[in-house]
């Protein structure tokens, strides 16, 4: 029996949107054996593709079936409120899926979806428009049936997930065509037939679809005999079955009952098909007017089976002789007072038998239901929790001209389950009460948005600046809840379709973050201004116009497409509460919690008089603070009067002709309560009573306002009462936390729309109180005397704008979409660095709640709920997940108001409008959630403390606002020393300790880092360091901080200080390193070398020279070059000139660098060339570096200088490693060598190539071959390589350019004479000069320290080159005299050996007439001038030998000869004597 009263309201969910990405959902396709040409049309028309045109819930197993595309495709997803958190994850498969049938379904009935635990698979049955049966199955895996388990399809493994059958054309034909259909089980079908008869298909055999024996039977609804023709019956014939339902109980008969369109009630066995009773379908109230009477047929009541007429309620009493009863719905079309009524049987089943259908009574519908229709309804058991008794209901949904319309009424009075008592108060109790649901969106036409937006710019001076129209659409449009997003998307998509084919393809390919934006970039884009032809301005209000019309046209279109996507398919229930399904979505009616309740008894919604008449009982459970009658009268009261002066101020334009004075009133209040921290209440309750409402209000109506507060004994009692119950968000009734479940997507869905609706209706009525506490105000004395009532009327006042303004800020965070974190997750910021460890600072205070990464899924929750409609949702999602309750009562609004309580912004005995520690912990989780810019708003909302400055700073931070950001963070630090107010102790907890105001600036600094903000970095990283009270040790991290940031902003000298003052030696090295490696990648060699580094040279020098052994000199930067500068810098010469030849090295070594070797050639000399500048400003003592490793390999054939007395003994201890001492000398040659390469290389390219390696020799010997004498010279003399071979190639040269010219006169060999400074200026023929330039060379190279190999070498290359006489080859005179001044008796045995016989006596004779005379000597010492006169004879006797003796001219000479010989003798002997 019904005992409480429990009014109702309905949210609603919209179901997840589709997902953009193509095959997202899996899709499987029944193959047709003839081709079936679909085309878009049959998926598009008349619905949208994505509505469904009939749905089902299976409870076992929470799937929800729908039929969308028209009826061509059967989804499955899941669909209950709660998950098991510790289900086990499958890990192939889906949880949704998407069958694609080849022609149209019948609409879905109850059984569909069946669990076969035999055979471990979920089976589903349809049945198509043609009349086939199709039978999908999926392997169970590890579900569990009848729990919170989600079932995951999957085909993998096997092909055969379907079967089909159809069935027989001429069972169809007996039965008279087919309407509606149900599944009793796996293996059975029931169709109903046109005649009132059934089809019962059944199939035997294994579960494999190719196992299966299908068989059909017809069963007639009577044993006349009839007569099969093709005219008697239709499927449209009043025999046609419409309705099925069946009961089935252990060891009884299972039963089937059917409803035909005559309104029979039949009994049949479900076993044998037979038809056991037949029953008329009467109402027993006279006001009815039933349809069989009416002969005709109407329109209020679908009778294509889409809708169940019948339900079965097993009796809940297993001693009652009825075992269940039968309620059918019996519909009144052509009534004007009522749809129709309830009728309810009682019958009884047994072993074998079932009795007659015996009449229970009926339920007529109320008069609201007049001229709707039926879409379904539910009979739900009562609800028994701690005293509260709802009674058996019946809940219905009906379709209200075109809208979803709800109520439900109590059935105990006809069940009568137990024994009824008729109650007086039973009005409320017993009548049909109506679920309110929103109906805002209706008025939200033309003339609305007319009100709203003016028709001028709002700026006058920008005319192009018209953004107030796309905002206020988007705001409504976007509005969470309201709108779908399938619903906007087909709006958008409708709307780019009118467009033109050049804006239309514009549109499309352009990109957007969110779908308001992509709104706010399409929709009007394509308007443009128009000018005036007079004077050439902007015609403003025409554009407006046209484009407020663009934008109202989309308005109207996804409200049509919603109204649609609302509409109501049929109804199911999930646990003990009803789900009414839509063609999108769900909607679940919810109890009104008392506030809600309050604020629907002063709009009138429900019958105040009535529930005046309630019992105390009736209310004391639920409603306790309304159980007393006062108090409901005084509730009532203050409710009425704050809708009345509402209602007058919301139909009264603004002062600013923007809106509503109601509007004004709500913005302006919210302005000074956010701006005003230190006013008293009644100054800003008197200034709002004194500009916004007591202007409005005529006299009339201050007497009708007075009058229904009279009602109330007290108003200042009625308003506390009031502002108590507002103050209070806690419920009753609390139910048991289950642990191991979570709320699923669809499930916080609804939630957010019952938390909306629940804020929505609190802060109706807290304005509703503040509105009457300001007429109050203005009906009493002043209260700023010291009487008590006074007091009490501040304090009234204080609270009722507290109360105000704390659900106005709930309800503007309701309001909000969670667009931006989707946003901010495709747009990351480059210059945001993350830790590799988690900040406990950033979350203190607030649990596990973190600031989402980039690489998280941040927009969807489960079962594919896209999170960015809805702030809420993304909450609920992410940060603050509600515990599931056992469902006692209600779980809706159970953790509905778990929710606001949980947020904990009231609190006992707040009396200011400040910020406490929720407001800012809901601040700080909104922005943690991703929500920087609605984070910084609702901090708007509020006066300024310490806690409002951070989350509003932290905001700006997270926009990418440094320089705000940092003003309000150091508006928090101030307010902090202070010590004014506690606002940041809930969210950083180590604020309020003695060293708080440094743990401050740590953590400010600390967020700073991570966004990559230098610059605050280093000044709040040095504030909290200057203010640290604690051990120094503990600002380790903020000495790091600083040192980085600095460096990173560029500021050297900051950060050599911070190196200076640190008081952590482990971390002086490192910080040294750090800013070394930073001013060198970063070029700032100069600045580094200015650097003082007193102490740390010696570090800095062995810094850098490691990173100069471990670094690639070819890349940036070269620490070679760093530290060559460093030392010259310093005036370190022979350091500086030991890096650079070691950079020289290198070089040299090459390795696989991609430069050319003939580059790395080059740089090589040019280090050598540094080093050697360098080692020149050194003491020659000093002028020698040690390197280690051995010498160069292409100078081990040189024999190196002994410099050991320049080195010091240091060089060769123990404990140095082997090294190689290189001396300014040897550098000089290393460099020469190189230069040498570079210079060769030009003449043979694959030197450098092939990575060739040359000697020294080689080196002079190339330029040699190549004609390079002047080049060969140096280099042989730098290299200190033996120039014999240098001396025979020119010698060999200067002879054949003799040849050349005699014969040919191709001077190409004496190219080198041209450019050589020696005979460039000279003229002469090529040999004349070739031999002058062979006379300087042996000058400048040929001398005793060479023992003159030199000439000896030229001497002997002419000698041999010139044997033959015929070729008319004169030695060269001065090489010849300096031969004989030198040696003439091996110059002239020379001669001799190479044939030169001729030239031998010349230069003979020469040497005996250059002799002295012998009359010369001194007496009697001849001896003294001593001749070779063995030489002389072999001279002349080489005369005789081979061609000389034939010789005139030799025979001539070597005459001449001998006479000089003989006097020479003749003149010594004299001498003798």
């Amino acid at each position: 029996m019904t005992t409480s009263y429990i009014p109702y309201h309905l949210v609603h969910a919209h179901l997840p949107a589709p997902p953009s990405v193509p095959n997202s959902i899996p899709e499987l396709r029944i193959s047709a054996d003839e081709t079936v040409p679909l085309t878009d049309e049959d998926y598009c028309e008349p619905l949208h593709p994505d509505h469904a045109v009939s749905a089902i819930h299976d409870q076992s197993t929470n799937i929800l079936a729908r039929s969308i595309y028209n009826g061509h495709v059967l989804e499955l997803r899941p669909h209950n409120p709660v998950i098991s958190k510790i289900r086990p994850r499958a890990l192939d498969g889906s949880e949704i899926v998407r069958i694609f049938f080849p022609e149209q379904l019948r609409p879905l009935t109850s059984g569909s979806v069946v669990v076969s635990r035999r055979d471990k698979r979920l089976f589903v049955l349809v049945v198509s428009q043609a009349n086939i049966v199709y039978r999908l199955n999926f392997p169970l895996g590890t579900f569990r049936p009848d729990t919170e388990d989600r079932f995951v399809f999957t085909t993998k493994g096997h092909d055969e997930w379907y079967e089909e059958w159809e069935v027989p054309e001429d069972v169809i034909a007996a039965c008279g065509g087919v309407g509606t259909w149900t599944a009793l089980d796996e293996n059975t079908v029931i169709l109903g037939g046109g005649d009132g008869g059934i089809v019962k298909l059944s199939r035997a055999g294994h579960w494999s679809p190719d196992s299966g024996r299908w068989s059909a039977t017809h069963h007639r609804a009577s044993s006349r005999l009839r007569l099969p023709s093709l005219f008697s019956r239709s499927a449209n014939s009043d025999e046609q079955i419409i309705s099925f339902a069946h009961f089935q109980k252990a060891d009884h008969l299972h039963v089937l009952y059917t409803l035909s369109r005559d309104r029979k009630l039949r009994t049949w066995n479900a076993a044998t098909g037979a038809c056991i009773r037949t029953a008329d379908v009467r109402s027993s109230s006279q006001d009815l007017v039933l349809r069989s009477a009416q002969g005709g047929s109407g329109t209020s009541i679908t009778e294509d089976g889409s809708v169940n007429m019948l339900r079965v309620i097993p009796h809940p009493s297993s001693g009652s002789r009825y075992s269940h009863l039968v309620i059918a719905f019996a519909a009144t079309s052509f009534s004007s007072s009522s749809a129709g009524a309830f009728v309810v049987y009682r019958a009884a089943t047994s072993g074998n038998t079932a009795s007659d259908l015996s009449l229970a009574g009926d339920k007529p519908c109320s008069a609201q239901s007049s001229g709707s229709e039926l879409r379904g309804y539910e009979v739900l058991p009562p609800i028994e929790s701690e005293g509260v008794h709802g009674g058996w209901k019946l809940w219905a949904a009906w379709d209200k001209k075109g809208s979803t319309f709800s109520e439900t009424v109590t059935m105990d009075d006809i069940f009568q389950f137990k024994t009824y008592i008729q109650t007086p108060d039973a009005g409320l109790l017993s009548e049909w009460q109506q679920v309110a649901s929103p109906t805002h969106v209706k008025t939200y036409d033309a003339a609305y948005f007319d009100n709203i937006l003016s028709s001028d710019p709002p700026n006058p001076a920008d005319p192009e600046d018209n953004g107030d129209i796309p905002a206020a659409f988007i705001q409504h449009l976007f509005y969470p809840g309201r709108f779908s997003t399938l619903t906007l998307t087909t709006a958008l998509e409708d709307y780019i379709h009118q467009l033109s084919k050049s804006n239309r393809a514009q549109q499309l390919s352009t990109g957007f973050n969110s779908l308001s934006k992509k709104f706010g970039g399409i929709v009007g884009s394509q308007i443009e201004m128009e000018f005036s032809p007079q004077t050439g301005a902007p015609v403003v209000n025409a554009y407006r116009k046209k484009l407020k019309a663009d934008w109202l046209g989309v308005w109207s279109n996804a409200r049509d497409l919603d109204k649609q996507a609302r509409w109501p398919l049929g109804t199911t229930y999930v646990g003990e509460e009803l789900l009414v399904l839509t063609r999108e979505g769900a909607s679940a009616p919810v109890p009104d919690d008392i506030a809600g309740l309050v604020d629907r008894l002063g709009r009138s919604d429900i019958d105040p008089n009535g529930f005046l008449q309630l019992s105390e009982g009736a209310l004391r459970k639920i409603y306790p603070a309304l159980a007393p009658p006062k108090a409901r009268s005084s509730a009532i009261a203050v409710s009425m009067a704050g809708a009345y002066i509402s209602n007058i101020l919301d139909g009264k334009d603004a002062e600013q002709d923007i809106g509503t004075a109601l509007d004004e009133f709500t913005q302006s209040t919210m302005e000074i309560i956010g701006s005003a921290t230190h006013e008293p209440p009644e100054a800003i309750a008197g200034g709002l009573w004194d500009d916004f409402v007591e202007p409005l209000l005529a006299e009339e109506d201050n007497t009708a306002i007075r009058r229904i507060l009279s009602e109330s004994p007290s108003t200042s009692r009625a308003l506390d009462e009031s502002l108590a119950i507002l103050e209070d968000t806690s419920f009753p009734l609390v139910s048991a936390e289950l642990g191991e479940m979570s709320w699923s997507g669809s499930g916080n869905a609804l939630l957010t729309s019952a938390i909306t609706s629940y804020i929505s209706t609190r802060y109706s009525l807290a304005r509703s109180v503040l509105l009457t506490s300001l007429f109050h105000l203005g009906e009493s004395a002043d209260p700023s005397g010291d009487d008590d009532e006074g007091e009490d009327l501040i304090e009234l006042l204080g609270r009722a704008l507290l109360v105000f303004h704390r659900y106005k800020a709930l309800k503007w965070v309701s309001e909000q979409t969670g667009e931006e974190a989707r946003e901010r997750s495709r747009v990351k910021k480059s210059s945001k660095r993350k830790q590799n460890g988690a900040d406990d600072g950033l979350t203190e205070g607030l649990g596990s709640l973190r600031m989402r990464e980039g690489n998280e899924d941040i927009s969807v929750d489960s079962d594919n709920y896209d999170v960015g409609y809805s702030l809420l949702h993304s909450l609920l999602a992410r940060h603050t997940p509600l515990p599931v309750g056992s469902g006692s009562f209600n779980r809706y609004l159970e953790a509905t108001t778990g929710f606001v309580t949980r947020l904990g912004v009231f609190s006992p005995d707040q009396n200011d409008i400040a910020a406490q520690a929720a407001d800012i912990q809901l601040a700080f989780t909104i922005l943690v959630d991703g929500h920087a810019q609605l984070a910084g708003a609702l901090t708007d909302l509020y006066p300024l403390s310490a806690g409002v400055s951070y989350v509003k700073g932290r905001a700006f931070l997270e926009c990418g606002l440094v320089d705000e950001a940092v003003k309000h963070l150091e508006k928090a630090a101030g307010r902090c020393k202070v010590n004014t107010d506690g606002s940041l102790e809930p969210i950083l907890a180590s604020t309020a300790g003695p060293n708080g105001i440094s743990e401050y600036y740590r953590h400010v600094c600390r967020i700073f880092d991570d966004h990559g903000a230098d610059g605050p970095v280093v000044y709040f990283g040095q504030i909290a360091i200057q203010s640290n009270r604690s051990d120094v040790s503990s600002t380790k991290d903020l000495w790091t901080k600083v040192f980085l940031a600095s460096i990173a902003l560029g500021r050297y000298e900051d950060a050599y200080s911070s190196l200076t003052s640190l008081p952590f030696m482990d971390l002086k090295r490192d910080f040294l390193g750090q800013l070394i490696s930073v001013m060198c990648e970063n070029n700032e060699v100069g600045r580094l070398n200015s650097l003082g580094f007193i102490g740390f040279q010696k570090d800095v020098e062995e810094l850098l020279r490691f990173k100069a052994r471990n670094s690639d000199p070819l890349r940036f930067p070269n620490y070679y070059k760093v530290l060559y500068s460093w030392h010259i810098s310093r005036g370190d010469y022979r350091s500086a000139g030991e890096i650079m030849y070691l950079q020289g090295r290198r070089f040299a070594e090459g390795g696989s660098s991609k430069i050319a070797p003939f580059e790395l050639s080059a740089m090589q000399a040019r280090s050598y060339l540094a080093a050697i500048n360098a080692l020149t400003l050194v003491d020659e003592r000093n002028a020698w570096v040690s390197v280690p490793g051995a010498p160069n390999k292409a100078l081990r054939g040189i024999k190196r200088r002994k410099v050991s007395t320049y080195i010091s003994e240091e060089e060769f201890t123990k404990d140095k490693r082997p090294v190689d001492i290189i001396s300014l000398a040897d550098i000089e040659m290393e460099y020469t060598l190189v230069l040498s390469q570079l210079r060769i290389s030009s003449q043979i390219p694959d030197l450098h190539e092939h990575g060739v390696t040359v000697s020294p020799q080689e080196v002079v010997g190339l330029f040699v071959q190549r004609g390079m004498f002047d080049v060969a010279q140096s280099a042989a003399a730098s290299l200190q390589v033996d120039m014999v071979d240098f001396f025979q190639s020119l010698a060999a040269r200067c002879v054949e350019l003799s040849r050349l010219s005699e014969h040919t006169g191709d001077f190409s060999a004496a190219t080198f004479l041209q450019v050589s400074p020696v005979t460039s200026r000279l003229r002469g023929s090529p040999s004349a000069l070739a031999l002058k330039y062979l006379q300087s060379a042996l000058t400048r190279h040929d001398s005793a320290e060479t023992h003159w190999r030199y000439r000896e070498a030229v001497a002997q290359t002419l000698f041999e080159m010139n044997r033959d006489k015929k070729q008319g080859w004169q030695m060269p005179v001065w090489l010849a005299q300096w031969e004989m001044d030198r040696d003439p008796e091996g110059w002239i045995s020379r001669a001799l050996r190479n044939g030169w016989v001729a030239e031998a006596l010349d230069w003979t004779l020469d040497l005996i007439r250059k002799a002295t005379p012998p009359e010369l000597l001194p007496p009697g010492r001849p001896d003294v001038a001593n001749l070779p006169y063995n030489l002389i004879d072999r001279v002349l006797a080489a005369v005789q030998e081979d061609d000389e003796k034939d010789d005139k001219k030799v025979q001539q000479k070597a005459k001449v000869l001998r006479k000089e010989v003989d006097r020479r003798l003749q003149g010594l002997q004299a001498a003798r004597s």
